[in-house]
């Protein structure tokens, strides 16, 4: 529990606790809120900055790929990383809107967009988890069944497919957690604020 939460608790359940008026109860919600949305932003970074040394560690890894696929996998990570990009701005813009606002309104609404983004930050990056699993998947099938005789090809391709949709599965709920625990308990932060910013406006 933090400072405002400490603070909340006893301003409402002491009555010797000494009394705060809004206009204090509110410039702790905004340093909160940009607390919490600064610290989004930060995560985003360190999770591109190691996306980038992982990408480059398996590009120098890999074997040699026809030109087809080179281009896909290249027009792949671009797409990848713009959007990414695209996100970060975003949880940076709302840094900034809410560090220069003394506008509720204008808090509130970037609190709503920020939460919006998050979710389609986590929505994207699990979908790019999926195609890559999948990607490769059908990679490593196409290349062995091109070696092995018809019935090694479709056993193997079987207990490929299973094998890597178990992996994908446990992978995901490694990375959901992952994004619950940093993520989502951040929003869910930011919403308690927005609520109490409300009641405050009421």
């Amino acid at each position: 529990m933090d400072g405002l939460d400490l603070l909340k608790q006893h301003w409402n359940k002491d009555d010797n606790f000494p009394k705060i008026d809004k206009e204090q109860i509110k410039r702790m919600l905004y340093k909160s809120s940009k607390s919490i949305v600064k610290w989004i932003f930060i995560i985003s970074v360190i999770e591109l900055a190691l996306g980038i040394i992982l990408s480059f560690s398996i590009t120098m890894e890999q074997e040699h790929h026809s030109l087809v696929y080179e281009v896909i996998y290249a027009a792949y990570e671009i797409l990848f990383y713009v959007v990414i990009l695209y996100f970060m701005y975003n949880f940076f813009s709302s840094y900034r809107n809410i560090k220069n606002t003394t506008n509720t309104k204008l808090l509130l609404e970037t609190i709503l967009n920020t939460r919006k983004h998050v979710n389609n930050y986590i929505k994207f990056n699990i979908y790019c988890i999926i195609l890559a699993f999948s990607v490769v998947s059908i990679e490593k099938i196409v290349q062995e069944v091109q070696r092995k005789q018809l019935g090694e090809a479709i056993a193997f391709s079987f207990f490929m497919v299973l094998f890597v949709s178990l992996f994908c599965w446990l992978f995901l709920l490694i990375v959901r957690f992952y994004y619950r625990i940093l993520y989502q308990r951040l929003v869910r932060k930011l919403d308690n604020n927005y609520e109490e910013l409300i009641k405050i406006d009421e």
